[in-house]
């Protein structure tokens, strides 16, 4: 069955006229389904073996409302909101692409910009400067789900203390990368990233990446893929595997509130496939060990 689906999507993919009609029946019956499933707040989402899988992101359902707790119920559920504008369409990707923050790649160039002092990395002290400049990028092409709508739902969650931010400063004092996310107990998920120079979004990813799993996390989850991640680590997964994973990982967050950047932690000699080694003092030890 799976060989078939796959041979039967590319057929689609290949006709302009198929991919019409497929796109038109897809909506069709996501939208049937949105009306037996009442998305929240109004009910629960439809089942998510009805997503579909490419090209339409595991579209799921249309509907409900964007709110805080619609957002983390969804996220708990390993759905996610994707839409310029309403209705709100609600999506879980298969495959799903996610960092197990053992296996993260920092690569040759990285490390030594990292260790440079070229860039000055804060947690939660420009969130919403962050959000708006996930949402206006230059690979945006004037396409972007981070709407009005979506900033002040961010917003809120930030005041909480649950969605946070890292940022990356030059040497001018001007924030030229960073990213934002929401911390869901043992799973942190990246919602969006930006650069405005070279390798700053990779310093953000870098410095968060290593806090994750100096303070516990297992997981960090990106949605789907991204070619850039895919060098850093980052692996896609079957969503079946995904969301076993979430069951146990999405927990009562431990760290609500500001976050910051611990100074004991030397993220330039981290080794990620040995935790602990981003300590400072356990860091001299290790690269006396491996030099």
């Amino acid at each position: 069955m799976g060989e078939r689906y796959k041979r039967f999507v590319e057929r689609v993919q290949n006709s302009p006229r198929l991919n019409h009609w497929f796109e038109i029946a897809v909506e069709a019956q996501v939208f049937y389904q949105s009306k037996l499933f009442r998305p929240p707040p109004y009910g629960r989402f439809p089942p998510i073996w009805m997503g579909y899988k490419k090209p339409f992101y595991g579209l799921l359902a249309y509907g409900g409302e964007l709110t805080p707790e619609t957002l983390l119920y969804a996220y708990s559920k390993g759905i996610y909101p994707f839409y310029e504008t309403p209705p709100i369409e609600w999506c879980s990707c298969d495959p799903r692409m996610v960092l197990f923050l053992e296996k993260m790649k920092l690569k040759k160039g990285l490390r030594p910009l990292i260790k440079s002092g070229k860039y000055k990395v804060t947690f939660d002290t420009a969130f919403e400067q962050v959000v708006r400049a996930c949402g206006t990028g230059d690979d945006r092409e004037g396409c972007t789900w981070i709407i009005p709508e979506r900033i002040e739902v961010a917003l809120e969650l930030h005041r909480r203390g649950q969605n946070h931010s890292i940022e990356v400063w030059n040497e001018a004092g001007e924030l030229v990368g960073g990213l934002f996310g929401m911390d869901m107990g043992k799973l942190f998920i990246s919602e969006s990233a930006f650069h405005r120079e070279p390798n700053a979004g990779k310093v953000a990813v870098a410095y968060l990446n290593c806090h994750l799993q100096h303070w516990g996390y297992v997981l960090n989850d990106i949605q789907w893929f991204w070619e850039h991640f895919r060098r850093m680590g980052y692996e896609d997964i079957p969503r079946k595997q995904y969301l076993r994973l979430i069951k146990t990982l999405v927990t009562e967050p431990t760290r609500i509130g500001t976050w910051s950047v611990d100074e004991s932690l030397d993220v330039g000699n981290w080794i990620p496939s040995q935790p602990g080694s981003q300590v400072k003092a356990a860091s001299l030890i290790y690269s006396r060990i491996r030099f």
